[in-house]
């Protein structure tokens, strides 16, 4: 496989992964209830243990294919993430301190922004306004350990410490500290799938998954799992090993890779702008929910065209945004929305 065709089916990978984070964020009320649909939260909880462990490997894959195998110095790609992270996260910290303030009479979880919640927003998620920022804190730490991703290791090395980040993936540093300053006892639990990420594609295991038969595996295996609750695999293992995850990532980018031979331009539309829908997609979402849907009065009949309708104002909202910036002149109001 080439490395035009690779990048391709990863472009198809991530646009399926934003597809799923987006479906997630979409919530409608349903007044009889006073919850979200119940069809909602299912279609949500099908894909619950591939969603973010797919998103965060997709991460490390693309870290490994357009910098570490480019040869990337530790100070270039640590400045390179600054600006491309970090900035967007100062922004959007703002703004969403800002949005708060302003409709927080519309919101679902009120918040009375202060001098001190404000500054706090910068280095905590919890409670505070785009709670979604976790992912950006999270990443630039992941980041710092570019120079551990980059050091030339054997097959063996990579696999220990592979091994080693799965076994520290279930420990609970929240115990040590109420606050999670910055999403540093997070880092542990999604650190392992970025590394997994930057492994399968230094070593071209993805190749394994390129076959129907594999695909039909991942398919039936990960139906199965969730049909009968994980009740097939004892617990010893499912306590200790995401068996779940990891079948459904593979299950997940051996579609991609099939997807790509037949519909090579899908998800084309707004893959570019994977980094714009995860910032930017929520608050068009909760515009679709808050506004737009209690507007009409809640209608049960409209319900899932409401539901299409959040999902692509969180898809396509960013985009059409995002092509407006790119057009400002202006190279620091770009890197405010993550453009370059």
């Amino acid at each position: 496989m080439g490395n035009t065709e690779r990048i391709n089916w990863l472009s198809i990978l991530r646009g399926m992964t934003i597809l799923l984070v987006v479906m997630n964020h979409g919530r409608l009320l349903d007044t009889s209830t006073g919850d979200c649909y119940t069809f909602i939260l299912d279609i949500n909880k099908c894909f619950l243990p591939l969603r973010m462990p797919t998103f965060i490997m997709v991460s490390g894959a693309l870290l490994y294919y357009s910098r570490i195998s480019r040869g990337w110095k530790t100070p270039a790609l640590y400045k390179d993430k600054l600006m491309r992270i970090g900035i967007p996260l100062i922004f959007c910290t703002v703004l969403g301190n800002l949005m708060q303030m302003l409709f927080n009479s519309f919101v679902k979880h009120p918040h009375l922004v202060t001098i001190d919640s404000f500054l706090q927003s910068f280095v905590l998620v919890k409670g505070l306004p785009w709670p979604h920022r976790w992912y950006l804190m999270t990443l630039i730490l992941i980041m710092a350990l570019y120079p551990l991703f980059a050091l030339k290791k054997s097959k063996a090395v990579d696999c220990i410490l592979l091994a080693v980040t799965f076994i520290l993936k279930d420990i609970d540093f929240h115990e040590l500290c109420s606050n999670d300053w910055f999403g540093l006892f997070t880092v542990n639990r999604y650190l392992p799938y970025f590394y997994l990420g930057i492994v399968v594609f230094k070593y071209r295991w993805y190749r394994y998954l390129a076959s129907w038969w594999m695909t039909a595996l991942f398919v039936v295996a990960y139906s199965v799992l969730y049909l009968s609750g994980l009740e097939l695999v004892p617990s010893i293992i499912t306590d200790h090993f995401p068996v779940y995850e990891l079948l459904g990532a593979g299950m997940i980018v051996s579609i991609s890779m099939h997807i790509d031979r037949f519909a090579p331009k899908a998800f084309k539309s707004y893959s570019g702008y994977i980094f714009q829908i995860y910032l930017f997609g929520i608050a068009f979402q909760a515009f679709v929910e808050l506004i737009l849907w209690r507007a009409v009065g809640c209608p049960n009949a409209l319900a899932v065209p409401f539901y299409i309708l959040n999902i692509a104002a969180g898809i396509y909202m960013p985009v059409a945004m995002a092509k407006v910036v790119e057009r400002v002149p202006y190279k620091w109001v770009r890197l405010c929305f993550g453009l370059k």
